[in-house]
């Protein structure tokens, strides 16, 4: 057995743990259904010598009864084997997808972000989907069969070794066929699997950016990409199939072969008068049976080959280092934060987003980033909510390094809301729950009112109850930004990151929001990236950036008086509000 397969076995017994109980009765009555074939076979011989050999006639009844209550009971024993081991498949496979999610959860922001969406959906449900025949199939067919084999084969030679024999020889050649064809079978599969999560990446991004597509003079290029998967895709499909019905072939011709030898022996025995008729009848009846059930074990180890390229990719994600969630426990800042010399940059072939960048974030105020698209005021959130760790330098929080600090407990400090804020395809209410999810009813609909989305969401054909669709499509971006700051204020987070969060709304409404985020200055610390003036002034700090550098601190009148770089940003925020 090579490593590879040790390991999917062990994999699969890992998680057939929970549900041994239905296994074992799975595995009872597959090998009460084989036991009652091969009494069923080894029946034949003295029914045959007794009735038609001796002449009992009188005892020809017994055969067609017998024959309805053994394969009554034959048939019974096998429901109730596939339906117990239906169970512990599924259940089995549910509880991998289960493992799958909660790892994809635990994994570090950075690896999900290098991982294309549709990659990671595509391990989650099609590779998972790959398996559960192999479960459900496969791994009962090995369990039914096997037994059933053994148990034939076990007759056959009891009545008669060396007809049994002549079976023998073409076994080898099947055992080679379904071995070579099923390590074919297990690379096509695998090369099945990398085109479907390729697929699956391109129809989400399609989707995602149907406004845009809809929008450029040309769809040929996506559509062309995904037209290029597609046809991958199809033909290692079509080499699975190649393979597969290959190993079967060959095990129909090992059948036909073996069975001509049988019958060529067996009859030159009894015309030799060597052997009687129902013993002949009784081998050449298991011998005959033993064909269906190897026939199906060659499928069977073919689709164990299949799985393992599935549960390579899914063993890949699993093996992934997750993030670091043990550390200190922790309350609200008192100091703020401190990052020293901190660089960073997202991939070894790209240059620094942030150099060297020292600077402090007191608590309990505003402090606003500013300065020119991709100057590195996303990237320093990012690195602040530990989304990224910085590629040297440090980042403290009270004088303690934020590392050291418990993962989730450090990211409940914060309350974020981005330019294009996420909504899930739940109720508006479910929506805003995620934030505080013991908040009241009335504590909803008050921080809803703080952030002027109480009166459009009553307008809703179901007002708080309305599901909103995917990624909140329902509602316009204004709307959108405002269940976003609902949430902040629901929750109230010691911590709270705006970036771009009121651009979307009308002058009125972000007025007001404004007042309210005016009443949190003293209680929480804010920082916010925004090409809002009235925002910009209102700090108690401006930290200006350009190419990933802090090129100057201070208040806005200071900065305004001494340099040339933000002096140019507040001309040009100076002309977007006129």
């Amino acid at each position: 057995m090579n490593d590879t397969l040790k390991a999917f076995l062990l994999f699969t017994l890992k998680y057939l743990k929970p549900f041994k109980k239905s296994f074992f009765l799975g595995l009872f009555f597959a090998l009460l259904a084989s036991l009652l074939t091969g009494l069923g076979t080894s029946a034949i011989k003295p029914a045959f010598n007794i009735i038609f050999v001796q002449g009992r006639h009188e005892y020809f009844w017994l055969i067609p009864i017998g024959m309805v209550l053994l394969f009554g009971f034959i048939g019974l024993s096998s429901l109730l084997q596939a339906y117990y081991m239906k169970i512990t498949t599924t259940g089995m496979v549910n509880l991998i997808r289960l493992t799958l999610f909660q790892k994809c959860l635990n994994l570090p922001y950075e690896l999900l972000a290098k991982e294309r969406t549709g990659q990671t959906v595509s391990r989650v449900i099609n590779d998972t989907a790959q398996i559960e025949p192999v479960l459900a199939e496969s791994f009962q067919i090995l369990i039914k069969e096997g037994l059933t084999v053994l148990v034939l084969i076990g007759v056959a030679f009891y009545m008669r070794f060396d007809l049994t024999l002549l079976v023998l020889v073409t076994l080898p050649i099947i055992v080679y066929t379904s071995k070579h064809l099923g390590a074919k079978t297990r690379l096509a599969r695998r090369q099945t699997q990398l085109a479907t999560g390729e697929l699956t990446h391109r129809l989400t991004e399609a989707l995602r950016g149907i406004k845009e597509l809809k929008l450029f003079p040309s769809q040929e290029l996506v559509f062309n990409l995904f037209e290029k998967e597609l046809k991958r895709a199809f033909r290692y499909a079509v080499k699975i199939t190649k393979y597969r019905e290959a190993s079967k072939s060959i095990v129909d011709l090992m059948n036909g072969i073996g069975g001509a030898l049988v019958i060529s022996y067996g009859g030159y025995l009894i015309i030799k008068g060597s052997l009687d008729p129902g013993s002949f009848l009784s081998v050449l009846t298991a011998i005959l049976l033993v064909y269906n059930p190897v026939r199906k074990l060659a499928r069977a180890y073919t689709g164990l080959k299949e799985a393992q390229g599935a549960w390579s990719r899914i063993d890949e994600v699993l093996s992934l280092p997750e993030e670091k969630a043990e550390g200190k426990k922790l309350s609200p800042p008192q100091r703020g934060f401190e990052l020293k010399n901190v660089s960073f940059r997202y991939d070894e072939a790209l240059p620094l987003a942030l150099c060297e960048v020292s600077t402090n974030i007191p608590a309990r105020k505003m402090v606003a980033l500013v300065g020119p698209s991709g100057s590195g005021k996303t990237t320093l959130i990012h690195l602040l909510i530990r989304f990224y760790q910085p590629t040297s330098g440090e980042i403290f929080l009270d004088g303690e390094d934020i590392n050291n600090f418990n993962l989730r407990e450090y990211r409940n400090l914060f309350g974020v809301v981005l330019q294009e804020p996420f909504l899930f395809n739940l109720s508006i209410l479910d929506n805003l729950l995620l934030a505080k999810p013991t908040a009241t009813f009335e504590e909803v609909v008050s921080a809803c009112e703080l952030a002027r989305a109480h009166e459009f969401i009553l307008k809703l054909p179901k007002g708080y109850h309305t599901v909103l669709g995917e990624e909140g499509i329902n509602l316009s971006g204004g709307e959108r930004q405002r269940l976003a700051l609902a949430r902040i204020f629901l929750r109230k987070p010691p911590i709270i990151i705006l970036d771009e969060a009121t651009s979307q709304l009308d002058a009125l409404t972000e007025v007001a929001i404004e007042s309210t985020l005016e009443r949190l200055r003293g209680e929480a610390t804010i920082i916010v990236i925004a090409h809002r003036l009235s925002t910009i002034i209102k700090a108690d700090k401006i930290i200006l950036l350009d190419r990933g550098k802090v090129v100057a601190e201070g208040t806005h009148d200071e900065l305004l008086k001494a340099e040339k770089l933000y002096q140019n940003l507040y001309q040009s925020f100076m002309r977007q509000e006129v």
